[in-house]
């Protein structure tokens, strides 16, 4: 049976901020070694002391993490340079499992999903949960990322998880695999603790505005040639007013584009709509979505809108009590869309929207939590695996006699 641990921290030495961590997560425990370290960092920290600490500290630990735009805890969110936050966790061998792949750019989603997939089900065919952090390239066309893994593993077995992100440069981001450093590359953690059980919700609470919608007349894979007729990005940059060469991380918080939920799977998901991305391209108009698009779909303008925000975190985070009836969570894996933090609310609102969350589902204990600010969030919900964009996505593992 495996047991988690989790602390973060803003310490600007990397040596200590991850003894300190570790120090705080294994209170009262007899030493700080491990079995497995999953820990998520801002970029400012040197990669290769947090690595070369985590296996002074803890030798037997395999080690897996990411780099996304900061971390979220038990002590809240912080979005530092130098944010840093662990799960550590103790078990037995047989029932975890870690791989990677070097190169995830340039790549077909499907076939670098399934090859990492491939991967880790040789490791571990008993396999029961699977969480994987795929570079922010992986933003785009993310339904194939589940399809690969779903091709290896079925669809009956979850995806959590979420994509690795720099601080919103979208320039490089890094995975984590023992002692290597990989560069946009992809990571795979399987859990197959028998006694775990995993529930997932998300939310966006963005305003969709039914009144402004758009018919992908000419698409293919996850790109849009034509809405309404018209080149796509100039349709959508006319639409908000603003320059079609406007960089697309000054107009992401702006407006998105939301598509229906299919019915089966609205009452579960508590929301009626995905969001996607708007990257714009001035030079070929073309506009650059994070799933795929079939020529003849509808999509409506969808804007930020922050009561609807703090709605959705207190109606998922109810749903999370209600579901676990009164059973202390196991752990709990976060990932909140980038622009929810630094680049949506200021500082006092990020501890708000994290607290809310935090406060019905620990009830004032200390859960294991770790979470990080990513390029999108997967998550099993209503039986399906799913990828969100600009969610709160909050995947709890628990057992039935806790």
């Amino acid at each position: 049976m495996l047991q988690f641990f989790s602390a973060s921290t803003g310490i600007v030495n990397s040596r200590r901020a991850v003894r300190e961590c570790l120090e705080i997560a294994l209170e009262g425990e007899p030493n700080l070694d491990c079995d497995l370290i999953i820990f998520h960092t801002s970029m400012g920290h040197n990669f290769k002391e947090l690595l070369s600490e985590v296996r002074k500290v803890a030798p037997g630990a395999q080690i897996a993490g990411c780099t996304g735009a900061g971390v979220i805890g038990n002590e809240g969110p912080n979005q530092t340079m130098k944010a840093l936050g662990i799960m550590a966790i103790k078990g037995p061998k047989s029932e975890f499992a870690v791989t990677s792949i070097e190169s995830w750019e340039n790549r077909d989603q499907f076939e670098a999903a399934a090859e990492l997939s491939g991967n880790l089900l040789q490791l571990n065919p008993d396999t029961r949960v699977v969480m994987v952090f795929p570079p922010s390239s992986g933003m785009l066309a993310a339904d194939k990322i589940i399809k690969g893994v779903d091709s290896v593993f079925g669809p009956e077995v979850p995806l959590i998880g979420g994509i690795a992100m720099d601080n919103m440069k979208a320039i490089n981001c890094f995975q984590f695999f023992n002692d290597r450093i990989i560069e946009n590359g992809g990571l795979m953690i399987g859990f197959s603790d028998p006694t775990l059980k995993l529930f997932c919700q998300a939310s966006h609470g963005m305003k969709v505005m039914k009144e402004i919608s758009f018919e992908a007349t000419k698409a293919e894979s996850n790109l849009i040639f034509e809405l309404n007729g018209q080149p796509a990005w100039k349709i959508i940059a006319n639409t908000l007013d603003i320059p079609e060469s406007t960089p697309w991380q000054e107009y992401a918080m702006l407006a998105f584009l939301a598509n229906e939920v299919p019915a089966p799977l609205q009452n579960a998901f508590g929301e009626h709509y995905y969001l996607n991305v708007l990257i714009g391209d001035a030079k070929t108009g073309v506009l650059s979505c994070n799933r795929t698009v079939r020529q003849g779909s509808y999509f409506y303008l969808a804007k930020r809108d922050e009561e609807l925000m703090f709605q959705g975190v207190d109606h998922i985070a109810q749903r999370i009590a209600g579901h676990l009836e009164g059973k202390k969570p196991a752990a709990v894996f976060h990932a909140d869309c980038i622009i929810r933090g630094r680049m949506s609310f200021d500082r006092v609102l990020k501890d708000e929207i994290v607290a809310r969350m935090q406060y019905p589902i620990c009830r004032g204990q200390k859960i294991p939590w770790l979470g990080f600010y990513s390029g999108g969030e997967f998550a099993r919900i209503g039986g399906k695996n799913i990828f969100n964009i600009f969610t709160t996505t909050l995947n709890v593992l628990y057992r039935n006699d806790e």
